[in-house]
């Protein structure tokens, strides 16, 4: 069964969507990282007139996130979304305009949904002296088992796959002998000099302490000379990480949705 609906094609060619992200790429940092290696190759991007939607394939797994985040024409493209999401296999992320549990469930069901913002940094004059008296450590592949115990701490709280550790932009923060929080990126472009800080994690019996600002100014601090462009999501409602973001020199640039699909 193909996956593209009726009257919508196939992008063949990287450079079509580079150009039709380039306009925002404050807030297309995921999907100008995603029209390279390793993502673009296994991944299929489906375009009908200015409404686009990426299904990209994710390294260290079989799975697909779905990207469909909107500056041109959002409400063609939840439209898009909807005739789309029959094909999308359970458990498939989705990112796109407000309204999309809508156009989801007009052919599925949805495990959950939820408003997000996109920000981006203004500033980075903040964010680099931001780690405070904390040790924050560069980390590497090497670090990868003590990365996935941290965030198996709770399951589905931070978003990590191996490969990010590559990208040398993890940072952590031992208390005696054990990873208690990190952060790093989801993905870096070097040719769109941009970036996207994830995977921001501090073990509850440490929050409060300013650790989650100390880890995320550790990964502006070895991103900043190579990435013009810096962003993060964060949940709406999670208006804690919102103001210590802020507090490091993030704005909002785009209020949009995720949901998954059952």
């Amino acid at each position: 069964m193909t996956i593209v609906p009726a009257d919508a094609t196939t992008v063949d060619d990287p450079e079509e969507l580079v150009a039709f992200f380039s306009d925002h790429p404050d807030v297309h940092v995921y999907a100008l990282a995603d029209l390279e290696a390793p993502y673009w190759e296994p991944s299929t991007w489906i375009r009908r007139g200015d409404a686009v939607v990426g299904l990209v394939r994710l390294p260290d797994s079989d799975a697909i996130t779905v990207y469909a985040v909107s500056t041109r024409d959002p409400e063609a493209t939840l439209v898009l979304l909807g005739d789309t999401a029959s094909r999308l296999p359970a458990g498939t992320l989705v990112t796109g305009p407000v309204g999309l549990g809508g156009a989801l469930r007009l052919s599925r069901e949805i495990e959950w949904e939820g408003p997000h913002v996109r920000y981006v940094l203004r500033s980075s004059e903040m964010a680099t002296a931001g780690e405070g008296d904390f040790d924050v450590r560069p980390l590497d592949p090497s670090h990868v088992p003590d990365l996935a115990e941290l965030y198996a701490t709770e399951p589905g709280a931070a978003f990590f796959l191996p490969h990010m550790v590559e990208d040398e932009t993890f940072v952590g923060v031992y208390e005696d002998g054990r990873l208690v929080a990190a952060a790093g990126t989801h993905v870096v472009s070097v040719r769109h000099r941009c970036a996207a800080i994830g995977a921001v994690y501090t073990v509850p019996s440490h929050r409060g302490r300013g650790l989650g600002r100390a880890v995320t100014a550790g990964v502006v601090g070895r991103v900043v000379g190579r990435a013009n462009v810096i962003g993060l999501n964060v949940a709406e409602e999670n208006l804690a990480a919102r103001a210590v973001y802020e507090r490091l020199g993030f704005e909002p640039a785009l209020r949009y949705s995720e949901a998954e699909v059952r």
